[in-house]
């Protein structure tokens, strides 16, 4: 439109004279060209010196001086997300991202929580080669790679003993960057933390490709601003429902349909639940179980594409809608179907139907698919970062929640507590002579005899108690909405369960016991620390008795 309106104004200005034979005319359209002309060339709406690096850095695709402003800040949201979980996971670490420059020579830093990474890295560092190499995470020494820990960082007083991490960044495939994490002493590095950032980096690698695809898929900026704001409201820690329902809103608000269905597979079954409706609701409700095998909404499921038609009884031999043999029930006549994927996995469907024979438009596909692309990365972050919440709230060992998630675990229960006037104990338990077995059979006979009690503890309590390895081969357990009066009998249990257990492994067979102390919320106190402190030394009390006992705070 621009290009038009300069030709007509230039052909008014140059071609025709006897026109524009006055000058204030002539300068005012010379203006007017000059205007059109700068609004084509440069886009009043993009601050080009300000040019945020975040989407424009992507090694070999292709720059755009344009960035929509919210893809921006869900780019920015998706990297806060990343280095919070990072810090959660353990708050020494620093972390930096970094992205292929155009020239695919050096990586441009993103955004970093510590002045230790530079602006620019070069591709061809040895560390950096390590880490964009392969796609586990790659964990690297200052003192084993020193010149090339120097060349990356700078020549700064290192102690040696700095550590850092990586995992390399995929964009369509290809190498796209990297996600860096240091930290100034390799002991506080957690072997749990690699299969962490590797989850780490599918997650951001996920949010980076499908920022880039909505930009790039989509023209219409009603329909961008739209799924940008779905991948801001939502992330991998909503609710499904929630998601859902932000689905249907959209699809309500941009799309023409008599139904609206979404259905997620059931595992290890030719069958599918209903998880959404909207519109009409007599042929299909929430949660019914569609068939998959010889139905129409199951063939995104069978044919793994897209499905539309405006007379689909025609176009597919099928003998039912949602299960076999209720075709002619309701007159659905069209249908656009799309499955939800990540990568080669099926998630779900998600379909749109008319009552009337009308093909759905390429805009309407493009939107849908659009809209399945969303939920399937989203779906998939989620079931990534529940495996990785798992592993970071657990011991690697015994499968009990770690010290810090019980810590956390604990003042959530006691804040419960005191906002419904109950009473909770805390017990903290300590395996008698356990230094023995390590020192006589070694550290994996002695893994086992803490994984057996782990087992012990954990079938001892009810679902809504904690269980948490403390530390070394001390546990704690907090019985929830109980007294010591009623705790009692349940540590009997477990310190009776404990010294008959018949440990044997590889030929070596002992016995243990175990010591206890215990403390009540609120008799005792309603200071976390206090109660921690007061059963630790009632278990201690036990120690110098013998072991192998319980007792409460205040019973010695």
């Amino acid at each position: 439109v621009a290009i038009t309106i300069i030709l007509v104004l230039s052909f008014i200005l140059f071609i025709l004279p006897t026109l524009t034979d006055s000058i204030f005319i002539k300068i005012f359209v010379f203006i007017s060209v000059l205007a059109l002309l700068y609004q084509y060339i440069i886009d009043p709406s993009d601050n080009s010196t300000k040019i945020d690096r975040s989407l424009n850095g992507i090694g070999n695709t292709p720059k755009t001086n344009n960035v929509n402003k919210e893809l921006k800040e869900n780019y920015d949201s998706l990297l806060e997300l990343v280095f919070n979980m990072i810090i959660s996971m353990n708050p020494d670490y620093k972390c930096a991202t970094y992205m292929l420059s155009p020239n695919v020579d050096t990586l441009v830093l993103q955004k970093s929580t510590s002045n230790d990474f530079p602006e620019q890295i070069v591709k061809d560092n040895p560390l950096i080669i390590k880490i964009i190499d392969i796609d586990n995470p790659s964990l690297i020494q200052q003192n084993e790679e020193k010149n090339a820990w120097i060349d990356l960082f700078g020549d700064k007083s290192w102690r040696g003993s700095e550590c850092m991490m990586g995992i390399r960044l995929k964009y369509n495939n290809h190498v796209g960057g990297c996600l860096l994490l240091m930290v100034d002493h390799f002991k506080t590095v957690n072997n749990r933390d690699k299969n962490i950032l590797s989850y780490l980096g599918k997650y951001l690698s996920m949010g980076i490709s499908r920022l880039q695809r909505i930009e790039k898929l989509l023209g219409d900026k009603d329909f961008r601003i739209r799924i940008s704001k779905l991948f801001n409201q939502l992330n991998i820690t909503s609710k499904e429902d929630e998601l859902l329902d932000e689905v249907k809103a959209l699809c309500r608000s941009l799309l023409r349909y008599d139904k609206l269905t979404i259905t997620f597979p059931k595992p290890n079954s030719s069958t599918a639940k209903v998880k959404m409706i909207d519109g009409f609701s007599e042929d299909s409700k929430l949660g019914d179980i569609i068939e998959i095998d010889n139905t129409l909404h199951g063939l995104p499921y069978k044919l793994g594409k897209i499905i539309n038609s405006s007379n689909w009884t025609e176009k597919y031999s099928v003998t039912g809608r949602f299960i076999q043999g209720d075709i002619q029930q309701y007159n659905f006549n069209s249908i656009l179907s799309i499955p939800i994927r990540y990568d080669n996995n099926i998630l779900g469907a998600i379909s749109i139907e008319r009552l009337e024979e009308s093909i759905f438009s390429n805009k309407d596909i493009q939107f849908l698919e659009l809209l399945a692309d969303t939920m399937g990365s989203i779906l998939t972050w989620k079931n990534e970062y529940s495996k990785m919440y798992k592993s970071a709230i657990h011991d690697g060992l015994t499968d009990l929640l770690n010290h810090k998630a019980y810590k956390e675990r604990l003042a959530e229960e006691l804040s419960r507590a005191k906002r419904f006037k109950q009473s909770l104990v805390l017990l903290i338990l300590d395996l008698d002579k356990f230094k023995r077995i390590n020192d006589t059979y070694g550290h994996l006979y002695g893994d086992y005899v803490l994984s057996e009690i782990s087992k012990i503890l954990k079938d001892s309590v009810r679902n809504i108690d904690i269980c948490a390895r403390y530390g070394g081969e001390e546990f704690a357990i907090v019985l929830v909405n109980t007294d010591v009066e009623n705790a009692q009998p349940v540590a009997e249990r477990i310190i009776e369960k404990v010294s008959e257990f018949h440990f044997n492994k590889d030929g070596i067979e002992e016995r243990m016991t175990i010591s206890a102390g215990m403390s009540e919320y609120p008799m005792h106190s309603i200071e976390m620390k206090e109660l921690i402190a007061h059963a630790d030394l009632a278990m201690y009390e036990v120690k110098k008795n013998g072991g192998n006992s319980i007792i409460a705070h205040g019973d010695y």
